[in-house]
């Protein structure tokens, strides 16, 4: 008698896909952090001017997850699926291959982002249609496995490759996984339904009043320490941007087929919890961006012995999620964000005290203090989000969830960067001022990055009072 082998459930099939699109996207994510501090000595740029790199994808990709999200809801997952994969494959490869300065080199990081919008727009939204209300948590919580997975592999397997071959080999390394992510998505995943809608649904002139009204603000921030809080480049971008953002808040209170159902955010529970996850990933990618150049710039370690101390983050994110996914689906999202952001506010405190004899263990326990709060608080926070959306609308709010989230990345990344120059800039200042030789510079990049960490520390602060006002009864219903 054969053998019948018994395949997983289509909801484990669907899952698994949308692993690998969390772990690509997470991998160039953390990849290119370990790989930065060389890139900035080969173009010969600042600390401020490479980490665009990172701002852009976020950037990008935060200008048009919601594009893409209402796409995929209009013509189909699967479509988008493959589509994203491969391009973000190919993106990967010219940029390495057709970049020689630090133009190029964001010119392609843009590409990438695109790509990575196409898969994260859409990754959540099949979660919750596949899965059921009581089993939402968990497959949130292993979702975010996947996503830690991607942000471990990025620094460890970053730094091998740089021991060995030059930066390039960070973003080559994409392709052949973007290319396995294609095949597996046209072998699983279902035939997409046809539905009669067509690209004039879609609501164009939202989607560029909200991609330029963010990206400019985002972008803004991140040239405020070169032109100046009080110029007139700084302060009409601003105006521009917070004006526009005005004008897509009107247009789709107004329109029958938003791009963004802002009625959502009348919702306590949906609004508050869309604030906390925003800080939640403005802290995750604050302290994945800072700890590199602290590691390889002040402790003076290899790339690939920073790489292996980064994993703790990631790494204790990946064993702990699932426990915070079955936290959540039993007492509900309120107490177990709580206690990840206490984790987090452990980790700004211990960061903020570093110097440069700082023990290696002790950054090791800073970063296992991030992971596990963003564990428990970021499984937590989604899926207090998700329990406010009606199942139809999984598509758009996955896209508002994944916008929220790469927003959070980008001013993580610039406010980072623009506090830790204009506090050094300050620094040495005060010291020219008082007559006093400055001998080594790092002195005043750790005092700079102590403020910084004392920034984060309002962040928690702000994400806490948002879990804390969310409805009792909201909080709880999550896990039914």
């Amino acid at each position: 008698m054969p053998m019948k082998i018994r395949l997983p459930e289509y909801k484990w099939q669907t899952f698994f896909v949308t692993g690998i699109a969390n772990i690509i996207t997470a991998l160039s994510i953390s990849s290119i952090n370990i790989a930065m501090p060389i890139m900035a000595e080969e173009f010969g740029v600042s600390m401020t001017a490479i980490s665009r790199l990172s701002l852009v994808f976020a950037v990008i990709t935060s200008c048009t997850v919601l594009i893409f999200g209402r796409i995929a809801d209009m013509f189909g997952y699967k479509r988008q699926f493959v589509a994203g994969f491969l391009f973000f494959a190919l993106s990967s490869l010219l940029l390495p291959l057709l970049s020689h300065g630090l133009a190029g080199a964001v010119f392609f990081r843009c590409l990438q982002a695109v790509g990575s919008a196409m898969l994260v727009s859409i990754t959540q939204a099949l979660c919750n249609r596949t899965f059921p209300a009581n089993e939402r948590g968990k497959a949130l919580g292993v979702n975010a496995v996947f996503v830690s997975l991607g942000l471990a592999l990025g620094p460890s397997v970053g730094g091998l490759l740089l021991s060995y071959f030059s930066w390039r080999a960070v973003f080559i390394i994409n392709a052949p996984i973007g290319l396995l992510g294609a095949i597996i998505a046209i072998i699983v995943l279902k035939k997409d339904e046809l539905s009669p809608a067509s690209l004039r649904d879609m609501d164009w002139l939202g989607s560029l009043l909200f991609a330029v009204s963010i990206g400019l603000i985002t972008i803004v921030i991140n040239f405020s320490t070169e032109w100046g809080f009080s110029s007139l480049r700084f302060i009409g971008c601003i105006a521009v941007g917070v004006f526009l953002l005005l004008l897509f808040i009107l247009r789709e209170s107004r329109i029958d087929k938003p791009l963004m159902n802002l009625t959502l955010f009348r919702k306590r529970t949906f609004s508050c919890a869309n604030i906390a996850s925003f800080c939640s990933y403005f802290l995750q990618q604050m302290n994945l961006f800072l700890v590199p150049f602290f590691l390889i710039n002040i402790l003076l370690m290899t790339s690939s012995h920073s790489g292996f101390i980064m994993l703790a983050m990631p790494l204790t994110m990946m064993l702990l999620s699932p426990f915070g996914g079955r936290l959540t689906d039993r007492y509900g999202s309120r107490g177990p964000a709580l206690f990840g952001l206490c984790f987090l506010a452990a980790g700004g405190v211990l960061m903020s005290a570093m110097t440069d004899v700082t023990p290696a263990i002790l950054v090791i326990v800073g970063m296992f203090l991030f992971g596990a709060g963003n564990a428990f608080s970021v499984v937590a926070i989604n899926t207090a989000i998700f329990s406010a959306v009606p199942r139809e609308q999984s598509g758009m709010a996955s896209g508002m969830v994944a916008t929220v989230r790469n927003l959070g990345q980008a001013m993580g990344v610039a406010f980072a960067a623009t506090i830790m120059a204009l506090r050094q800039s300050q620094y040495l200042a005060r010291a020219a001022g008082e007559g006093l030789e400055v001998i080594d510079g790092r002195v005043f990049y750790m005092l700079a990055q102590r403020d910084t960490y004392y920034f984060s520390l309002f962040i928690i602060a702000v994400a806490v009072v948002c879990m804390l006002v969310i409805p009792g009864r909201a909080a709880k219903e999550v896990s039914h």
